[in-house]
């Protein structure tokens, strides 16, 4: 039995059912929605404003502590932490979008003494290697990433530095599972098709 049907309950009932012979049932507070609710049925106000998708706090809150020494306090208004109600939970109201991080970010005090010399750090940096490479981590980024649909184009495919996509990023075994997200009204240059940071920036080189 698994509480919750979020994004955590889900994924360890589809890995406890594909590798083995038990019988998972998993128990979720909110509904099962359907398509046709996203269509129809939520608008800007419900949505962004209500927050009909998020659990309701002030009736099931969840706490907090500021330290460890303090005592646990209700959240009372929402924060950048927005759980979800309903079979997905969070990812019911997740865009689809999930950042890796850069190679360098894995060996950053290999990084920082390559860069400086170990004369002009401290003996005792808190920075620290990650003790595992990019590279080792890859093949779960994807394996992630088609888990949860991510969309996007891949600038950095297999070595090959792809226009369109971000040429920064660590190089990716796979082409992103879905196509980015189409550009909204708002943040498009009707002319070009791109943002104006886009554009500056191919501009500038």
């Amino acid at each position: 039995m698994i509480i919750g049907g979020g994004w955590t309950g889900l994924a360890m009932a589809k890995e406890l059912t594909s590798r083995t012979s038990l019988s998972v049932v998993v128990l979720e507070r909110g509904p099962a929605r359907k398509l046709s609710d996203y269509a129809a049925g939520m608008d800007e106000v419900d949505y962004s404003i209500r927050k009909r998708l998020m659990q309701n706090i002030p009736e099931e809150t969840v706490s907090h502590r500021h330290t460890i020494r303090d005592s646990a306090v209700p959240v009372r208004q929402y924060g950048h932490f927005l759980p979800g109600t309903g079979v997905g939970g969070s990812g019911e109201h997740w865009q689809g979008i999930a950042f890796r991080f850069d190679p360098d970010y894995f060996v950053l005090a290999t990084r920082l003494r390559e860069k400086f010399g170990p004369s002009r750090l401290p003996e005792n940096l808190s920075v620290q290697d990650f003790g595992v490479t990019y590279d080792q981590v890859e093949p779960y980024y994807w394996r992630a990433e088609q888990m949860m649909g991510v969309g996007g184009k891949a600038g950095n495919l297999k070595g090959k530095l792809v226009d369109g996509g971000n040429i920064f990023e660590g190089p990716r075994s796979h082409e992103y599972p879905n196509p980015p997200h189409k550009y909204s009204y708002g943040m498009t240059l009707v002319d070009y098709g791109m943002t104006l940071v886009e554009k500056a920036a191919r501009e500038l080189g």
